[in-house]
């Protein structure tokens, strides 16, 4: 049964009388018309085509509307209609202080980054030589930010939360009941992925419970996964070989979450996780990289995990890149920088990897936080960089005298999800 565009106008015509017949012998003609009822599938193509924050208010039309439009099936094809869609770049900055954690559900004994804002960054073109803030978004965002398909996942100490930007939905997932939070150890961490399985369609979240002793000598690991749908609660995946994620985050990459971790065998790995299949798998990363930490990077370039070591950007211009071939096989590529842009880059600043553009461009963001604040985008293509100014951060988190302050950017990808999240 096709829905009518009469539900949300419906006009009626009516033949006006002549000018200049008299109100006595006016007389109307024809009859009222409605509009023919159009089939669902144009009405379909025709909606997916409309920006996204009309159809959040076209949600309250009728139920009929509010189910196609939150339905998996609609939000799956506007994502792909909209996706090709030319939009500027946009770039999220969260602004986080470093405070000790002192939540009754935390017994954290890390270091706590509890974000105060985020601000969305946007710029004219995408060769544009600064960032302008266009949204502030208050508790949102923070280093552990994780931006998949148009979705965002966060975390403060052991709560996780996702947040779609475009419907301004966000949703708190259950607590991971692990037993090692019962447990004295030296350090406790708890880190979450983002994942997408393009076969089943499923987005799934999984959480890393690490307990370590000092200086990482012995390591214990659980891991647990949820189905972010209806209905959705951790289960417990087994895997043998404990290891410490040593980045945030991590990539996604035709449905295979890869990040680097650190193990007592070999500190340097890099872990996979199908999430279709649910199943685990350690590669060891390359012996003459340093410790998998500052200054590496970890990126999706031309479709594959890859390490970048830019420990000698500052000194020599020089980033190497290990790519992760097929059966854990690797291969490298140097760049060196141009001679005439060794002046962007400050020898007494320390970079980070925030990630890659659309592009190609991978992000280089200075700390701590500094006045005043630019990052950094190195074309890999074309080997060339350039520095893009960030405009409007307030003016107090330069004034605070504490040092733990600190910046943190994620490159929004071309995807705008009007997915409803439940759980």
């Amino acid at each position: 049964m096709g829905l009518s565009l009469a539900l949300i106008s419906s006009t009626q015509w009516k033949k006006k009388s002549s000018k200049g017949m008299s109100r006595g012998r006016r007389r109307q003609r024809g009859e009222d018309l409605v509009a023919p009822e159009i089939p669902l599938d144009l009405q379909i193509e025709i909606l997916t085509r409309l920006p996204a924050r009309s159809l959040m208010r076209f949600k309250c039309v009728s139920k009929l509307w509010s189910s196609l439009i939150r339905s998996r099936f609609f939000s799956n094809r506007y994502l792909k209609v909209a996706s090709p869609r030319p939009r500027p770049p946009r770039l999220y900055m969260s602004l986080v202080e470093h405070l000790k954690c002192n939540s009754m559900g935390c017994n954290s004994m890390e270091i706590c980054q509890k974000p105060r804002e985020t601000v969305l960054l946007s710029s004219s073109s995408t060769s544009a030589n600064s960032f302008d803030p266009a949204l502030t978004m208050p508790g949102i965002g923070g280093r552990n930010m994780v931006i998949l398909r148009g979705l965002i996942l966060y975390f403060v100490c052991r709560q996780a939360c996702i947040y779609n930007p475009t419907t301004r939905q966000s949703l708190t997932l259950p607590a991971v009941k692990s037993n090692l939070f019962a447990k004295e150890s030296f350090r406790q961490s708890v880190l979450y992925f983002l994942g997408h399985d393009p076969v089943l369609d499923q987005y799934k979240v999984v959480c890393t419970v690490v307990r370590s002793s000092k200086r990482y000598k012995k390591i214990t690991s659980e891991h647990w996964v949820l189905v972010l749908e209806a209905g959705g609660s951790w289960k417990r995946i087994e895997f043998d070989k404990h290891h410490l994620p040593t980045r945030p985050g991590g990539v996604c990459i035709n449905g295979v979450i890869y990040y680097m971790a650190s193990t007592g065998l070999f500190p340097r790995a890099i872990v996979s996780f199908d999430v279709r299949s649910e199943e685990f798998n350690m590669f060891q990363a390359p012996r003459v990289l340093p410790e998998l930490g500052w200054p590496v990077g970890f990126i999706e370039y031309a479709g594959k995990p890859t390490i970048v070591d830019h420990s000698l950007l500052n000194s020599l211009g020089l980033v190497d890149l290990w790519v992760l071939e097929d059966a854990g096989k690797w291969s490298t590529k140097s760049l060196v920088l141009k001679l005439c842009q060794m002046h962007l880059v400050d020898k007494d600043i320390d970079l980070t990897v925030e990630g890659i553009t659309q592009n190609g461009e991978v992000i280089f963001a200075h700390r701590p936080l500094i006045y005043p604040s630019y990052i950094l985008y190195y074309d890999l293509q074309k080997n060339d960089l350039r520095k893009v100014r960030i405009r409007g951060i307030p003016l107090h988190w330069f004034n605070k005298p504490d040092a733990s302050l600190y910046s943190f950017f994620k490159h929004m990808d071309k995807s705008e999800s009007i997915m409803h999240l439940e759980i």
